[in-house]
């Protein structure tokens, strides 16, 4: 899929079908184009077909093929497989080098500036750092624009001024962990502060009370880990509450001597707290609220953009429900990615991985890391619809909309024979020509 994406954009191509007035010196240079363009094309089917699936020579193929096409109009998709490559290969620096590269041309890019900060965290590179507060500052900049000046539509002015509070929150978060990481601790409080009043989280709580008590501020550190521990998230990472309630429970101990007034301490801020976001978790929580069946619901893509499940009618649809605190959904991407692979090429199979996360923060990085190729979308409250009570749970619906399979768990030693064989028979079956009424999912 990736190899087909590359290889049929084709711009060059067109320059042979727009001659110039001078037609002899002109047809020359639209064959020399065209020649180019096919020229690229093999060079860039002979790198993958060459890698045999290591990512390591991909990336050394791929790295080739730049060298020789300098100013291949597919150059960023390149190295934009390149860094993805590096990343699967757990080959860091190499992949914060092409997360570079892509960041000067587009400052903008959420996705790779996450992955980028992931890796300068992992690093003792103080020269990296620098770029990375220059690059996550001029994400700031951006982001602190109104929507007038970035976006001419009013659709998109709309779409810009209701998630501009969560994008700014982003930026102000990673710089303030980059902050953090070079150990200039008032600036990361700063820009934890920030990313908080912009856009408050759980998460961005926790970093608070960290550096807090890093500081030896206990009350303060209190105040921020009872926030992060009480924040209102319907289904939160039972793993990460649980280490909120051990850093909360050790700042209070520590100061008061006993645990008494705790309890009171967290009902407070939990009711504190459902109050001043009542209005962003009533629109938050039902995203969806008007949906009677899955073809009403309006899914959400990684960069904001909607996914309309009724544009699918006539596909066989596989759901794959999962959250980044679901050991068995990361197993389960990976083998759904191998089912993937048997359907390569049929457009009538359509995969989606529908994240569940209440807290959003990592799942860009979450895809990074693991390198999943099946499109990732929120569930946006498809999960309340479909019933899905346990993760991961893998949902297939027929051409007419139908649920044909249901499976939650995940059983891996027959997964990919069975999902694979249930696809095949949807594909197969008979589909009708006009469907007699709203669809019976």
């Amino acid at each position: 899929m990736l190899l087909a994406s590359l290889i049929t954009t084709r711009p060059l191509a067109a320059q042979a079908a727009n001659p110039s007035p001078t037609p002899a010196p002109k047809a020359v240079t639209g064959q020399t184009a065209s020649a180019s363009a096919e020229d690229e094309s093999q060079a860039l089917a002979q790198a993958f077909q060459s890698a045999s699936g290591s990512p390591q020579q991909l990336i050394q193929n791929l790295e080739d093929f730049l060298a020789r096409f300098p100013d291949s109009p597919r150059r960023e998709q390149v190295l934009r497989t390149i860094f993805r490559q590096a990343l699967e290969a757990n080959s860091r620096e190499r992949a914060a080098d092409y997360a570079e590269r892509l960041l000067e041309s587009n400052p903008s890019d959420f996705e790779v500036l996450m992955a980028f900060i992931d890796l300068v965290e992992r690093e003792s590179d103080p020269a990296r750092r620098e770029r990375a507060i220059r690059y996550t500052s001029r994400f700031i900049e951006r982001a602190e624009k109104p929507a007038q000046e970035v976006s001419s539509s009013r659709s998109s002015r709309d779409k810009e001024e209701q998630t501009q509070p969560l994008v700014l929150a982003a930026g102000y978060l990673m710089r303030g962990r980059v902050y953090a990481k070079s150990g200039e601790t008032e600036k990361a409080l700063s820009d934890f502060e920030k990313s908080y009043a912009a856009y408050p989280s759980s998460s961005v709580a926790e970093h608070l009370g960290d550096l807090a008590a890093k500081k030896g501020e206990a009350d303060r550190a209190i105040d921020y880990y009872a926030t992060a521990f009480a924040f209102p998230e319907p289904g939160a990472d039972p793993a990460r509450k649980e280490q909120l309630r051990k850093k909360l429970g050790s700042a209070y101990l520590a100061r008061h001597h006993s645990e008494q007034g705790l309890g009171d301490l967290v009902l407070a801020r939990y009711d504190e707290l459902s109050r001043s976001l009542a209005p962003r978790l009533k629109a938050k929580g039902r995203p969806n609220a008007g949906a009677r069946d899955p073809s009403d619901v309006v899914l959400q893509k990684l960069d904001g953009s909607p996914l309309r499940l009724a544009d699918l009618r006539g596909k066989v649809v596989v759901l794959d429900f999962w959250a980044t605190w679901c050991g068995p959904c990361r197993l389960e991407g990976r083998l759904l990615e191998k089912v993937v692979q048997s359907f390569r090429g049929n457009p009538a199979a359509v995969f989606l991985a529908v994240n569940v996360d209440e807290d959003r923060e990592n799942v860009p990085a979450f895809v990074q890391e693991e390198s999943w190729t099946v499109p990732v979308v929120y569930a946006q409250d498809l999960d309340r619809l479909l019933g899905v009570r346990a993760l991961p749970t893998l949902i297939i619906f027929g051409r007419e909309a139908q649920v044909i399979f249901r499976q939650e768990g995940l059983d891996a030693g027959s997964f990919v024979e069975t999902v694979e064989k249930k696809i095949r028979d949807a594909l197969s079956a008979p589909q009708a020509a006009a469907p007699p009424g709203p669809p019976n999912y």
